[in-house]
């Protein structure tokens, strides 16, 4: 008997339907576009959108970044430089005139308000001639100059790169003493990466606050070595982390799964780890 034509037609449909989606795939949400930081740690400009593309082109879209010292602190950054050298020099005369002028224009800037307080308690402050320093004229829109920029955020944000393999960048938080960022995995066992960088007030203290990230993933906790940097590792639900010092800098890095365990993506957080200290 031959089958009627409605539901001939229904059964062709339903294999056009199957055709079509097994052809586009899942569509996903993701951020693209460019992020500017200033070494302050300010975003100047956010020209970042979020679309939904095929899931098999997400890695075609990501955020980059691009650091540059804004007008404001570069302005900043010459009269800091002129304290610290008075400062090794000893004219707190006019180290403190300069860092008084720092602080009234920007009262976060670098450590311009301690060594001011410093100065004023009848103290020599140490100069500021750590890797953060601005030793070089610093990268402005105006005058791009030949150098890279330095300063804070340049040194946090080599930690939390554009391009990762395996993970697609997308925004990023940023302000004065920390980063962080969000990476979208593109294997199927978890569904978010996050890395955090934080300025802490010296190395010790860094190091002791990623010794102690077992605290917060206690299910499975381990200290090992990824390179020339002690890592310590944990796990809690569907969430594993790591966490190193680098210097002052603390970083972790954070997981989430799509089947709840955690613990099964050690071994990809440590993954993550070698590719960003390498």
């Amino acid at each position: 008997m031959k089958r009627p034509l409605r539901a001939a037609l229904a059964v062709l449909l339903l294999l056009v339907a199957a055709l079509v989606l097994a052809g586009c795939g899942r569509e996903v949400t993701v951020t693209t576009g460019e992020i500017v930081l200033c070494t302050a740690g300010e975003i100047i400009e956010d020209n970042t959108e979020q679309i939904e593309v095929p899931e098999d082109e997400a890695a075609d879209y990501a955020v980059t970044t691009r650091v540059i010292t804004c007008e404001q602190h570069s302005d900043l950054s010459a009269l800091y430089d002129e304290a610290q050298q008075a400062i090794a020099d000893g004219d707190l005369t006019t180290a403190r005139e300069r860092l008084a002028t720092v602080v009234m224009r920007d009262p976060t800037y670098r450590k311009a308000q301690q060594q001011l307080d410093e100065i004023d308690g009848g103290a020599t402050p140490e100069p500021d001639t750590g890797d953060d320093a601005d030793t070089d004229t610093p990268e402005t829109p105006d005058d791009p100059g030949t150098g890279q920029p330095e300063g804070p955020v340049v040194n946090l944000a080599k930690w939390v790169p554009d391009s990762i393999e395996g993970y697609v960048a997308q925004g990023i938080i940023a302000d004065v003493a920390s980063l962080s960022r969000q990476y979208l995995p593109q294997s199927s066992k978890a569904d978010q990466l996050v890395i955090a960088v934080d300025q802490m007030v010296d190395a010790e203290t860094a190091a002791a606050a990623a010794a102690a990230i077992g605290t917060q993933y206690p299910e499975v906790t381990d200290s090992i070595t990824v390179g020339s940097y002690p890592v310590t590792v944990g796990a809690n639900g569907a969430y594993a982390a790591a966490a190193f010092s680098d210097g002052p800098l603390l970083v972790v890095v954070e997981l989430h799964g799509t089947s709840g365990k955690g613990a099964d993506l050690i071994d990809a957080v440590l993954a993550v780890v070698s590719s960003i200290t390498s």
